[in-house]
């Protein structure tokens, strides 16, 4: 297994992974790419088939794992099976910036789901693609859009409260 760049050590840093060392960092950077991939591949298939049903359980997905560190429904699948086919180790718990990106992609994937329910294709294709965009650059490159705004927010409301008192 190839060493991870200083970028990729960033990005999962970044995503609350920063608790890991190189090693394990390395270890986790390669089985942290299945959840975006699988979940990437499905959006795609419910924005192809315009179906709200499917872009609706993908928004379900997407909350399990806003709201369980260890219970979102793929990382369960590949803990519980795939890890077995390839002897890998499996995913450490989501942390919190990680899950906030879940729950921000549970938000538009029901307003992409929701929009092609009410026959606004075009406002699902939006939404449900940004979700797609990010899954796939967090999936190529680790950078994930969601942990980045979180900890962009963090920064905000902490340099906030620090200029009110």
């Amino acid at each position: 297994m190839p060493p991870l760049s200083a970028f990729e050590k960033a990005n999962l840093d970044r995503q609350g992974f920063d608790c890991l060392d190189d090693e394990a960092k390395r270890i986790y950077a390669l089985p942290l790419r299945f959840t975006p991939v699988v979940g990437t591949a499905c959006i795609v298939i419910g924005l192809t088939l315009q179906s709200s049903l499917w872009l609706g359980t993908m928004a379900l997905i997407t909350l399990s794992g806003a709201l369980l560190p260890r219970g979102m429904f793929i990382d369960v699948a590949y803990n519980l099976g795939v890890r077995h086919l390839f002897r890998a180790t499996p995913l450490p718990s989501t942390p919190t910036p990680r899950r906030f990106s879940y729950l921000f992609s549970t938000i538009l994937l029901t307003g992409s789901a929701l929009s092609f329910q009410h026959g606004a294709p075009a406002a699902g294709y939006i939404l449900g693609g940004i979700v797609a965009i990010g899954g796939a650059t967090l999936a190529i490159t680790l950078w994930c859009v969601g942990s980045w705004a979180y900890r962009m927010l963090l920064r905000t409301n902490a340099r906030s409260r620090h200029h009110a008192i």
